[in-house]
């Protein structure tokens, strides 16, 4: 016999309870919430490196342009520095012992007991720098004029030099 007849009674997937429901919607939104933390993650490791690559071709640029400028003064400074104390030099009256008192104490300020400080000169310049210092006490002995400051400041320089023989000659009183 054909059949006469059929009845459906659910057309839905079988049934749910509330806790599988909820535990299903939470694993859900983890996983979501993993992905999505992630994917962000990656953004912000781009972003940091993109960042980063900026920066420090900022900071070259700055680094190549503070060379330049410290280039620039190491290479003008002597000659401003020149210039300064030639135009200063001559208005200021100094004796020679003022002088030798300032190179003195300008060596005792830069050279400690750990640091040893070292002045070079050629055999020819310290001889002209003697030859200066006893010119000037000679010439000051049989004149009682006043002479430039240049002489002056030859003269203190050299006076300082008097004791000096040889290359490895320092000043008794300074540190070595």
């Amino acid at each position: 016999m054909p059949p006469t007849g059929f009845s459906v009674r659910s057309v839905s997937n079988p049934p749910v309870s509330l806790q599988e429901h909820q535990s299903k919607s939470q694993a859900s939104f983890d996983a979501g919430k993993q992905e999505a933390t992630q994917f962000y993650q990656g953004e912000i490791k781009q972003l940091q490196d993109q960042f980063a690559a900026k920066q420090n071709d900022l900071l070259d640029q700055v680094n190549q342009r503070a060379e330049e400028v410290l280039a620039m003064l190491n290479a003008n400074l002597p000659n401003l520095v020149m210039e300064i104390v030639q135009k200063i030099l001559p208005s200021i009256e100094l004796s020679a012992s003022d002088i030798e008192g300032i190179v003195r104490s300008l060596i005792k300020e830069f050279s400690d007991e750990e640091e040893k400080l070292e002045v070079f000169l050629c055999p020819e310049d310290l001889k002209l720098l003697k030859a200066l210092g006893k010119g000037s006490k000679e010439e000051e002995a049989n004149e009682a004029s006043t002479s430039d400051s240049e002489d002056g400041f030859a003269s203190a320089i050299a006076g300082i030099f008097d004791n000096l023989d040889g290359e490895d000659s320092v000043l008794p009183d300074l540190p070595r």
